[in-house]
């Protein structure tokens, strides 16, 4: 499999991320996607095609290689108001596409289901979520079809129980995998076609020779599988990252994507060490302006001239060195 240009990782039925959703305008689907794709092509719209908003800075888990096991984050709740403002904001500049998480796990918000519909009833056609699965019992996946998501991503990352306690730190991998598979089967037992579930893969050293398995496992019971390329923190060795050569690679993270995280702090892209990035704060800078301010300019003309080796922060999270 391959990844498309100026991404990293390879996802198994791509296609279905231009399928209109039900219930939702083709013409605004399409101005979407065409936005967001022209994004990955580098070509830098008026406004960000995604926006993923971290509604807590919290986590279940502590894995060995994220930040949440690194770095204090302490405990951060954006609150549903200033969610409902950073919503109407990016819809009104453009933006119709939302993630609901950074580097937290959203299913801790107990209300989550309401931010959902609020975004829906807002305009953003795309609302989606990566979500670690453990607190995906029956009751909550009952309660994310009837929001009305879009996706929702669950990282699973193997084929193995022992794989993935060693990767995550965490005995609860049956109880997610199992999650994840009453998630399809509720979904499909109302004829839905939606949320599209997505299952991934993070590959280092623990799990790559459980890759093929996991991908026989998974097809034709998840939607989508992505095989995710890891992202090395600036502050920590892993010791299980993957060194392969980045040949002319170009990052399209600057070009289709604002983060706010729950502290309200502005970042130019999901990946960990982008809150290394920062280019704001939504205190007292507008999402326009961050769109538009002299550091995201920057980082874009860095990458589309392929110099992000020339980029600390930028290097170590693609190159790991």
């Amino acid at each position: 499999m391959k990844a498309r240009k100026n991404e990293l990782s390879p996802v198994i039925n791509r296609s279905l991320f231009e399928q209109v959703p039900t219930g939702v305008n083709k013409q605004d689907w399409l101005q979407f996607r065409t936005k967001y794709n022209n994004g990955s092509k580098l070509i830098e719209g008026d406004s960000p095609a995604q926006i993923d908003i971290e509604l807590n800075s919290s986590c279940n888990l502590k894995c060995n290689f994220c930040i949440q096991s690194v770095r204090d984050l302490g405990k951060y709740i954006l609150g549903y108001e200033c969610f409902q403002k950073l919503v109407n904001e990016a819809v009104e500049n453009g933006t119709r596409s939302l993630k609901l998480n950074y580097m937290n796990e959203p299913l801790i918000i107990q209300d989550l289901e309401k931010y959902i519909r609020y975004a829906k009833g807002a305009g953003m056609v795309n609302v989606f979520m990566s979500t670690n699965g453990i607190l995906l019992n029956e009751k909550r996946a009952i309660s994310l079809i009837d929001s009305g998501i879009t996706k929702i991503f669950i990282s699973i990352d193997s084929i193995k129980a022992e794989t993935f306690e060693k990767q995550r730190n965490s005995k609860k991998y049956n109880e997610i995998v199992e999650n994840t598979l009453r998630l399809i089967r509720i979904r499909n037992e109302r004829n839905l076609q939606y949320p599209l579930v997505r299952v991934n893969f993070l590959k280092n050293q623990l799990n790559i020779n459980e890759e093929e398995e996991f991908i026989d496992f998974w097809r034709g019971k998840a939607d989508m599988i992505i095989i995710q390329e890891m992202n090395e923190l600036i502050d920590h060795e892993s010791g299980i990252f993957i060194d392969t050569e980045k040949k002319d690679y170009k990052c399209s993270f600057p070009f289709k994507q604002l983060v706010v995280d729950a502290r309200g702090r502005i970042l130019p892209c999901c990946c960990m060490n982008g809150i290394d990035l920062q280019i704001g704060h939504i205190d007292t800078m507008t999402l326009k302006e961050a769109w538009t301010t002299p550091k995201i300019q920057e980082l874009r003309e860095l990458h589309k001239n392929g110099d992000y080796k020339t980029n600390p922060i930028c290097k170590r999270c693609i190159d790991g060195n």
